[in-house]
């Protein structure tokens, strides 16, 4: 695909067997070449002022280098979403589903 956005994958730290953090600290990678798709977001009001975002990433094309996790974070156009399953990688390319909670 030729453009695209670049996207920055922040992996977090290593976490030992009961969750707590092993030591180290988060990674990021920077990714080039994807298409952002901002979907619907929800206004949650049962004493809360907080909005829930759907979002997607695309990428066509033979499967990157791209290493996505469903543990990871995605930051596209300033704004951090967390990964939402496993990444979508078929023969056309990569589906990444992301969401973002504010509030």
């Amino acid at each position: 695909m030729v453009g695209g956005e670049q996207i920055v994958i922040i992996r977090p730290a290593p976490l030992d067997k009961f969750g707590d953090p092993a030591g180290g600290s988060a990674t990021e990678t920077i990714s080039d070449g994807w298409l952002f798709a901002p979907a619907a977001s929800t206004e949650l009001h049962e004493g809360q002022n907080s909005v829930d975002t759907d979002a997607a990433l695309y990428r066509t094309g033979a499967p990157g280098d791209e290493d996505i996790r469903p543990t990871d974070r995605i930051e596209v156009r300033g704004q951090v979403f967390e990964v939402v399953g496993e990444p979508a990688v078929w023969r056309l390319g990569t589906v990444v589903r992301l969401r973002k909670f504010a509030g």
